[in-house]
């Protein structure tokens, strides 16, 4: 190596490790609560830093597998949606201001729970009444179930978000604020062939209140036009980061968006999934436009 590509790397690690530098001061900030910037500029060092250095230890995790969500700052729902087989019926959701958890139940029992990132949950969701310790209808094998958890302030004087309450309380293993709340968005069940026991989305999250789950409202969509008109409702009923509760659609969820699916589940497995995100679905944020 000369002189001149040694200067190259050296420069190229200085900049990795600054973007990484910057990207845990502003993860543990969001995570203490005291946010350093909103979710758009969080997602955008977030992106600079993958870019950079697609596996560098601050994003990975070694715990339940939980891709997160395609967002739409670089193409609209319709362009998305254009590039999908089949022209598909969708299903919109609230896009939950919580964080990410997967619980995994062997032969109907809670035997694991962890966050994105692979952090224990197992103590911290004792307490959380919307997550039962045993599923309500015979699962034999291993059920794996991905949701949201949202913590509740503590009372008015509280500005905190949920999502920011959630995460403080899976940073310390306890809970803070007034308590947690658990909504389940995704059902696996394995081995794989049992999938097809399930067809669409309606059914699993239909399957998923039978097991004793919150769920998210789930609006199907024949057409794309239909995603948009709602995802349009959404944005003119979002207040603000700071106020979660949407005034016009999903009310009784904290949202930072909606969340768009295929509908059938067939076609969501025949998509599958890239490195980071599922491809039968895309977040619609207050910052992209469908």
């Amino acid at each position: 190596m000369d002189y001149h590509e040694e200067v190259i790397l050296f420069l190229t690690r200085m900049s990795v490790a600054a973007l990484a530098a910057e990207y845990k001061k502003a993860e543990d900030a969001y995570r203490n609560g005291t946010p350093l910037m909103t979710d758009l500029q969080f997602d955008q060092l977030e992106d600079k830093l993958r870019k950079a250095a697609p596996h560098h230890p601050h994003l990975q995790g070694d715990g339940v597998v939980m891709l997160g969500l395609r967002k739409n700052r670089r193409e609209s729902f319709n362009e998305w949606y254009m590039q999908l087989p089949e022209k598909p019926i969708m299903v919109v959701q609230p896009k939950i201001d919580g964080i990410a958890i997967g619980l995994r139940y062997v032969d109907g029992k809670l035997a694991e729970a962890q966050t994105r990132k692979g952090r224990c949950a197992m103590e911290l969701i004792e307490s959380v009444h919307s997550i039962p310790k045993q599923l309500k209808r015979q699962a034999p094998g291993v059920v794996e179930i991905h949701g949201e958890l949202w913590g509740l302030p503590k009372d008015s004087q509280d500005s905190r978000t949920p999502q920011s309450i959630a995460a403080v309380s899976a940073r310390f293993n306890r809970v803070s604020g007034s308590g947690l709340m658990f909504c389940a968005y995704r059902l696996k069940l394995w081995p794989e062939l049992r999938f097809g026991a399930l067809t669409n989305e309606s059914q699993a999250m239909e399957d998923l209140r039978r097991h004793g789950f919150d769920v998210p409202d789930t609006i199907v969509c024949t057409k794309p036009s239909e995603v948009c008109k709602l995802y349009k409702q959404w944005r003119e009923g979002h207040v603000s980061e700071r106020q979660p509760f949407n005034t016009k659609l999903f009310k009784s969820w904290p949202t930072d968006g909606v969340v768009a699916k295929v509908f059938d589940q067939k076609l969501q497995r025949k998509l599958g999934a890239g490195f980071e995100c599922p491809n039968w679905a895309i977040a619609l944020k207050n910052n992209g436009i469908a």
